[in-house]
């Protein structure tokens, strides 16, 4: 069967930069083809030539066998590509039907918005999709993950052949993934919807993808059926090098307890939450979606407030009433979304590292600028951020640097129990490894204690000492990490 989609001898030549390298890629009717690679291999680029909001230096693309001569955004969408990037385009003060239509409202016979079709029509589209949301809504009353699902409707409503999603499940929870999955099973067999995934997730690329192509360095390395090949090989092709020894060997955690949970309660959202951590500990936590994890994370870091329970730090209890008082006693908070709640991404790497800690670099009420770009400077090599200096505004970096940054931050601000949500979330697998390695390097030649939520098992196995696992608000069971399974994990998650 001939391809839907044939980009063939792509080159993408940015001033200083020579993005894509002769890059050939096709997508067959009605298959899901994952597209994956490390930050910064081209994936972005190549979807955006393809959306027309690029133009190739060289190069063509055709779809159904006909060469684009002149692409454009208007041009694309008219032939049915519809990408949906991972910071989403959307009006927030607009409902969810205008989102869907916006400038292509229907029309009464006197040229005035037909308001009563519009939320029918954006209604049928959602129910079509078993999307769950109210179309009269206004879209910044939503969460993220339902806002990803009115674009996924936008692009279906204006009949889209080819759907580009990228990184998806950075926002879905575990049953709206489910969810996505079936829906796109369904319109790729039964309406022959052609579909480019792309994730940094390599364990989704096998529940859902037909094909998968791997770039580097802007160029194909390879492009292929998903069944002929394995989570390793997809690695080494990405990175380049065997990735076998992904997780860091841990260190052995002391007896001394730095934290202490106990009888932790906040009404309809946490119920008697009691765990410690010891120092030079990775104490993992996990469950499904809306299981109370970020709740916990959140409680012990003053973001969120308690009814009742008891935090103590080295055996001192506390009242955890704000961020601030949790920092000023060792407990940093890095959020699961750094863009948003962790960073100030118009800010310099310097800005972001200092700011929890300006206190200690200010004499008489003015900064010590020689001793602030010292510190940064050290905690640029410690971390091994990679950026082109403290002044590089943190909006540039890739997302395993600003990870780091949000790190640098809180151990410039003393921190010694290190509370992080999501860390790996959005970064590539060379990225990842490097996140690893800082967090068993805190623990390890530091004795900090790492207390991190993930969704992802196999990472929270993989760096783990001991992992509570948690199910409606609740403990339901705290494992030894070296022991546990996936299966025990998901046991405990789905059922006491």
């Amino acid at each position: 069967m001939a391809p839907i989609l044939e980009m063939k001898g792509i080159h993408k030549r940015f001033p200083g930069v020579y993005a894509l390298k002769d890059v050939s890629f096709s997508v067959r009717r009605g298959s899901v083809h994952g597209l994956i690679g490390e930050n910064g291999a081209g994936k972005s680029t190549l979807m955006r030539i393809l959306s027309g909001a690029h133009r190739a230096s060289e190069g063509s693309v055709a779809i159904d066998g006909a060469e684009i001569d002149n692409p454009t955004p208007e041009r694309m969408l008219e032939l049915g590509v519809a990408v949906i990037y991972q910071e989403l385009a959307q009006t927030p003060h607009l409902t969810v039907a205008e989102n869907i239509f916006l400038g292509r409202l229907p029309k009464n016979a006197l040229g005035l918005v037909n308001w009563r079709k519009a939320r029918a029509d954006a209604r049928a589209v959602l129910q079509d999709l078993n999307f769950n949301v109210n179309p009269a809504a206004r879209i910044d009353k939503l969460s993220v993950a339902q806002r990803q699902m009115v674009e996924i409707a936008k692009a279906i409503s204006r009949h889209a052949r080819i759907v580009v999603l990228d990184e998806p499940s950075a926002v879905l929870g575990d049953s709206e993934l489910v969810n996505l999955f079936a829906m796109i099973r369904r319109l790729s067999r039964e309406q022959g919807v052609s579909f480019i995934y792309i994730s940094h997730r390599l364990k989704e690329l096998y529940e859902i993808c037909d094909d998968v192509t791997v770039l580097r360095d802007g160029q194909v390395i390879s492009s292929t059926p998903i069944a002929g090949t394995t989570t390793e090989s997809l690695i080494r092709q990405m990175v380049g090098r065997e990735m076998n020894d992904i997780f860091p060997e841990r260190g052995t955690p002391r007896e001394e307890i730095r934290l202490a949970v106990s009888g932790l309660n906040r009404k309809g959202v946490l119920k008697d939450i009691s765990f410690d951590v010891r120092q030079g500990e990775i104490f993992g936590i996990c469950g499904l979606a809306g299981s109370g994890r970020t709740e916990v994370l959140r409680a012990v870091a003053g973001a969120d407030r308690i009814d009742s329970g008891e935090i103590r730090v080295d055996g001192k209890a506390l009242s955890v009433n704000s961020p601030r008082t949790a920092l000023a006693n060792g407990i940093g908070l890095l959020p699961e979304d750094r863009k948003t709640e962790g960073l100030f991404l118009d800010q310099s790497v310097a800005f972001n590292v200092t700011i929890s800690s300006l206190g200690a670099l200010a004499s008489g009420g003015f900064l010590k600028a020689g001793e602030e770009r010292a510190k940064v400077a050290e905690y640029i090599r410690q971390m091994r951020i990679k950026t082109p200096s403290g002044a590089t505004r943190v909006r540039t970096l890739s997302g395993g640097n600003q990870q780091k940054c949000g790190i640098a931050r809180q151990l410039s601000a003393g921190t010694q129990i290190l509370l992080v949500d999501e860390p790996t979330r959005g970064v590539d697998v060379a990225a990842k490894r490097e996140i690893y390695d800082l967090l068993v390097r805190l623990t390890k030649d530091m004795g900090a204690a790492v207390v991190m939520v993930s969704s992802e098992l196999p990472e929270v196995l993989g760096l783990c000492d001991r992992i509570m696992v948690m199910r409606q608000g609740e403990v339901s069971a705290i494992v030894d990490g070296k022991s546990a399974s996936e299966e025990t994990l998901m046991a405990h998650a789905v059922w006491n």
